[in-house]
């Protein structure tokens, strides 16, 4: 059996805006849905500057919330 390779694949998305294959993907949102797993958004390194950078979720939560661990 030959030995093979195992260096790993570089990840390969597509432009959300562009529509271009990357090999340099840069996440800029994330779907959710009530059913099944959501998914991530990804565009290119040039088109990701165009998108404001991401929120963090638990900053949207009042203090208390925060403080309480979100129950």
């Amino acid at each position: 059996m030959a030995t093979e390779d195992r260096t790993p694949r570089p990840p390969v998305r597509m432009c959300v805006r562009c529509q271009v294959t990357t090999e340099t993907p840069v996440v800029v949102g994330v779907v959710h849905q009530n059913s099944g797993p959501g998914f991530a958004v990804y565009a290119c390194q040039v088109c990701a500057a165009h998108y404001p950078p991401r929120q963090d979720v638990l900053s949207v939560l009042p203090p208390s919330r925060q403080a309480a661990g979100g129950q």
